[in-house]
């Protein structure tokens, strides 16, 4: 990352993290605190001012010569600078500032890893100046006075003293006074008005064994009533509901949200609400990361092998229709529940299998192996369409994801290239789909992530994944062939070709836009000439009008013939 040597894990040992929420025991530490926070943004903006002004001097002139993205060259240029840039700086910890310059250095070298492509994640933008409205304030000690104490209920941070914790530290204070953990960073950091202290460590990890070493389960997570549903290895199924009543928390939200809206910005009434709002929101958030982690832990200690899917959660929010589905798949917290297991499972001597995206564990009837091709997110319960039996369908997919083999290489075994359960091998009676043509770049072969593996790796664009009911984006303009044309999958010959495809939805925006603008622009001549039109009509049902009135016998005279003379 361009800073300083990456700490290396030693073997026998795991990282682990501590978190407590701290309180200040004097009152003179809530402004040094902030004053710590401001020091971090100080420091980040002032190297990012830096940064931006040599990239715009290299612009002008090539001949200069860059300044290097690393922690040591920005803190060297910072320590020199600093007595006349932050008169003030001795009153802050230099952690605060080292802070700030590494995660400038870190922000960089992310914008230039997305820029190269090879960046894992969504696109990355160029650093932004932090303000302190919009930033969260945080800093990270590595040096100095820092430890627990021995009354199991006091941090000290450098420079700020101590601090209180309303939880016993017993736990980490055990071990790090046996020897068998080591303080790598604390970091200080606030969120809704409350302050925590995230402590990074080391722990000597001995060898564990699961309870069930050879018995296996299988995770299906989902977003309505039942949160989690898993099939153990007796068959039994296990239904977890929601961890927090998410119905009657939004409810709540609304009322006090409507509260902040009625309140003037900066009253004491207007802090009121806000922190009701703040409380509402960490009891949800706490009630959720207490029910991953307590299933997650019970899990790891009892199955040698468990199996989840791999979700795309940020797909699903996308393609739900309605805001409240969106809400409900962001709130749920299933993206959490995989990266957990991950490790929870390698410190309980357990493995986690990840199974396919595309693997049709819903739609696959896990007594006969029947297919249902046409299944909609609201059916909880389908027929079968083989045997005819009534299959629930979370336990179902439970069920054929405990039982999941793995990848197969051959493509005909099972649609997506994925191992079914052994007595479910086939193509469904013909009911499996092809394989998608015409989508942009090369398709490759169909891979599954690994257990530590926590990217979202995007489907091949246009296509719907029925199990987990979104449909894939198209890529942005800009990053089709360069001929305009589509790289076309040959099934035949295993190769890929390029020809020209039909249109995608971009293009289509693109004649509409045109038949749009050419529509426009001749909207004042037809204008002019309905117009015209309209008035030769009335023109000649008026002329017609009068002609017809000289027909009628009996008929008074109008004013205009009378003054004519032309009365008979």
């Amino acid at each position: 990352m361009g800073g300083l040597p990456r700490f290396q894990v030693p073997d026998g040992w795991v990282a682990r993290g501590w978190r407590f929420e701290v309180e200040t025991t004097t009152p003179a530490q809530r402004p040094l605190i902030a004053q710590h926070f401001g020091a971090r943004r100080f420091a980040y903006n002032w190297a990012l001012v830096q940064v931006r002004a040599n990239l715009d001097t290299r612009t002008a002139d090539p001949s200069v010569p860059p300044l290097p993205w690393t922690l040591p060259t920005l803190r060297k240029a910072w320590n020199q600078a600093k007595v006349d840039v932050a008169p003030w700086w001795p009153s802050c910890s230099k952690e605060a500032y080292a802070c700030g310059i590494a995660d400038l250095v870190s922000a960089l070298h992310r914008w230039s890893a997305s820029q190269q492509g090879i960046h894992a994640n969504r696109r990355v933008g160029f650093p932004k100046f932090k303000a302190r409205h919009r930033d969260h304030g945080r800093v990270r000690f590595h040096n100095g006075a820092m430890r627990l104490e021995v009354d199991r209920r006091h941090l000290i941070l450098p420079v700020i003293g101590s601090l209180r914790s309303k939880e016993n530290t017993r736990r980490l204070q055990r071990l790090v006074a046996k020897g068998r953990a080591r303080v790598l960073s604390m970091t200080l950091s606030e969120q809704g008005g409350r302050l925590f202290v995230s402590v990074a460590t080391v722990v000597a990890q001995g060898p564990s064994r699961p309870s069930q070493p050879h018995a296996r389960c299988g995770i299906d997570l989902g977003i309505g009533n039942e949160w989690a549903v898993v099939a153990h290895a007796d068959d039994a199924i296990e239904r977890i509901t929601h961890p927090a009543p998410w119905a009657a928390t939004q409810a709540e939200r609304r009322r006090v949200a409507r509260q902040i809206s009625r309140r003037i910005v900066g009253s004491r009434g207007h802090r009121q609400a806000r922190a009701k709002l703040a409380a509402l929101d960490r009891r949800a958030a706490n009630l959720r990361r207490e029910s991953i982690h307590t299933l997650t832990t019970r899990l790891s200690r009892r199955y040698g092998t468990i199996v989840v899917e791999n979700l795309d959660v940020a797909a699903m929010g996308r393609g739900m229709g309605r805001r409240a589905f969106r809400r409900s798949v962001y709130r749920a917290g299933i993206g959490q529940v995989r990266p957990t297991l991950a490790y929870k499972t390698s410190w309980a001597g357990g493995r986690l299998l990840v199974a396919d995206r595309w693997f049709a564990s819903s739609k696959t009837h896990h007594g006969c192996g029947g297919y249902l091709t046409d299944l909609s997110l609201h059916q909880r319960v389908w027929i079968c369409p083989k045997c005819g039996a009534l299959v629930d369908r979370n336990a179902n997919a439970a069920l054929n994801l405990r039982d999941w083999t793995g990848p197969v290489t051959d493509r005909d075994v099972q649609r997506g290239g994925v191992a079914a359960p052994v007595p479910l091998v086939g193509d469904h009676d013909g009911q499996a789909h092809a394989p998608s043509v015409g989508v942009r770049g090369p398709v490759r072969p169909p891979q599954v992530a690994r257990a530590n593996d926590t990217r979202t790796d995007p489907p091949l664009a246009g296509t719907r994944n029925s199990e987990q009911g979104y449909q894939a984006r198209w890529p942005k303009r800009g990053r089709s062939p360069g001929n305009g044309g589509r790289l076309v999958a040959a099934e035949a010959g295993g190769t890929m070709r390029r020809s020209w495809a039909m249109p995608g939805p971009e293009w289509i925006w693109v004649i509409i836009a045109i038949v749009v603008l050419f529509g426009a622009s001749r909207l004042p001549a037809m204008g002019r000439n309905v117009g015209l039109g309209i008035k030769e009509f009335k023109k000649g049902v008026t002329e017609g009008s009068r002609s017809d009135d000289k027909d009628v016998p009996g008929k008074p005279a109008s004013t205009d013939e009378r003054e004519r003379g032309t009365t008979p």
